[in-house]
């Protein structure tokens, strides 16, 4: 903390208002917001699996192998999360920063002399002077008023944020490799069930070339069959592209180049399946298991000591200065002389007028502690709302997967028996193709309520977020030193000089 013009100097002011150092701490004290939180999410609950939800890391109950090789590749070489290791290293060392500028300074300095000093009354005759010196300086200001107190915790609190934003990359950096993994996967099974159609599509297209020959059907008939074929040719380069894309976007998320993982995702694969269901829990679990909603309120504490580190710039400030120093002369001719002197002031420095610019910083510093609450509250918003639209997508997923399954099944039926009437001349032609492409589209339809039902389960997992406990230990084990930093912790102060 700076201050002005120097009010007085005095070792006795000093030591007196040395003994008051830690007796009062500045700013207010955090305390935790109360949110009114509902006590059930909006919608029902589904039931996702037999199995117990699991509080572990959910993609790791996957089968698939090459969508376990994906997301550790991503763990540990995705470029955010890379970006997001430095910032917490950079906050580190911010915190170092803080913690050595805030305690004592200490310098050194050292030197030599060396002169020669020549007689008038005698030609030639001289005396040689060699010297040296050293000394040391001491700096120390008494954080009377828990300023450097609250620096600390604004430091530490920005390096546990930081800690919980990389556990949010984290988390959806994984759930972006999966999801890009099942729209792969959901694609290629659209291309399997499209290329079924058009070898079904060219056989009917066969059976009416057949007959056109025979005088059975018209050539009306054997180009709109010709039609069917062609449509769905141009459709396939168009899912081909769909799955280039994905395949890019993996790679880009495991930190690698475009085309890395071609050869190992090209082959068609059937869609992820997860053994556990998510812990979905109650709103009120997100404070806790969200590392969004854990790094907003980090903010809010980092900018509610903030307060506290502006406050104290109003009030003076202790420092006590010390200075050694230690000198020796005559090492040449004539005799040695040894000095040595030691110093210890203190200096109350306090400003006397500032235009307002002290009391307009806290002003700036308590309006963005307010900001960082409605930061803090947002963002739990926000993720309650992850949950409930999640919890709707996934039923809503559920209904539609079931339904067309039937539908499909019931256009299938439809189709066979269409093409045996048109075979046996009791029918025309039109009925086979709409009938056929009803199919085609009803199969192609279940393809991606299949996909987008997966996706919605993912959409489930990550809005839940991680196991409370299990992402508290990762933040632990992050902060500096490997020492645990509870965020909640204030130094204790016997008065609050805010008021």
């Amino acid at each position: 903390m700076r201050k002005g013009s120097v009010l007085r100097r005095s070792p006795v002011w000093g030591l007196s208002l040395l003994l008051l150092s830690g007796c009062v701490t500045a700013g207010p004290e955090y305390q935790a917001p109360q949110f009114d939180l509902k006590a059930n999410y909006g919608p029902q609950v589904p039931q996702i699996a037999d199995h117990k939800p699991d509080q572990t890391r959910w993609w790791q109950s996957t089968s698939d192998a090459v969508l376990s090789q994906l997301v550790k590749d991503g763990i540990d070489n995705n470029i955010d999360l890379k970006i997001a290791a430095s910032r917490i290293a950079e906050a580190r060392a911010v915190a170092r920063g803080v913690r050595g500028g805030n305690g004592p300074q200490v310098t050194a300095s050292g030197g030599s002399s060396a002169e020669r000093q020549w007689s008038t009354k005698e030609k030639g005759n001289y005396q040689d002077d060699f010297g040296g010196n050293a000394s040391l300086q001491l700096s120390w200001s008494a954080d009377i008023w828990g300023g450097q107190a609250r620096e600390g915790q604004v430091a530490e609190a920005d390096i546990l944020q930081q800690v919980y934003l990389r556990e949010d990359v984290y988390r959806t950096v994984i759930a972006d490799i999966i999801r890009n993994y099942i729209t792969l996967r959901g694609t290629q099974q659209r291309q399997i069930l499209l290329r079924n159609s058009l070898d079904l599509q060219r056989q009917t297209r066969n059976i009416v070339d057949l007959r056109a020959r025979s005088g059975l059907a018209s050539d009306l008939d054997l180009s709109r069959a010709r039609a069917e074929v062609a449509d769905i040719e141009a459709t396939l380069p168009v899912l081909q592209t769909s799955i280039d894309r994905s395949i890019n976007a993996i790679a880009i998320l495991t930190g690698a180049q475009p085309g890395t993982y071609r050869d190992a995702l090209s082959r068609a694969d059937a869609l992820p399946e997860f053994d556990n269901a998510p812990p979905i829990g109650v709103p009120a679990d997100l404070l806790r298991r969200r590392p969004d909603v854990r790094a907003a309120e980090l903010g809010l504490i980092s900018a509610t000591a903030e307060i506290g580190v502006r406050t104290a710039d109003l009030y003076p400030e202790l420092t006590l200065k010390g200075s050694l120093s230690m000198a020796a002369t005559g090492f040449g001719t004539g005799p040695i002389v040894r000095t040595a002197l030691a110093a210890i002031s203190a200096v109350i420095d306090a400003t006397l007028y500032d235009g307002g610019v002290r009391k307009a910083n806290i002003t700036v510093a308590e309006e963005r502690a307010q900001q960082a609450f409605y930061q803090y509250r947002q963002t739990l918003l926000a993720a309650i709302s992850d949950v409930e639209s999640a919890i709707f997508g996934y039923v809503g997923a559920v209904s539609q997967r079931d339904s067309l399954i039937l539908a499909v099944a019931h256009h299938r039926q439809a189709f066979e028996q269409s093409r045996v009437r048109y075979t046996q001349g009791l029918s025309n032609f039109l009925d086979v193709l709409d009938a056929q492409r009803t199919l085609t589209k009803s199969e192609q339809d279940l393809a991606d309520a299949r996909t987008s039902l997966e996706l919605e389960t993912i959409n489930l997992y990550s809005a839940v977020g991680l196991d409370a406990e299990e992402v508290d230990q990762m933040a632990k084990t992050t902060n500096r030193d490997g020492v645990p930093f509870d965020p909640y912790f204030v130094a204790p102060a016997t008065k609050d000089v805010a008021g």
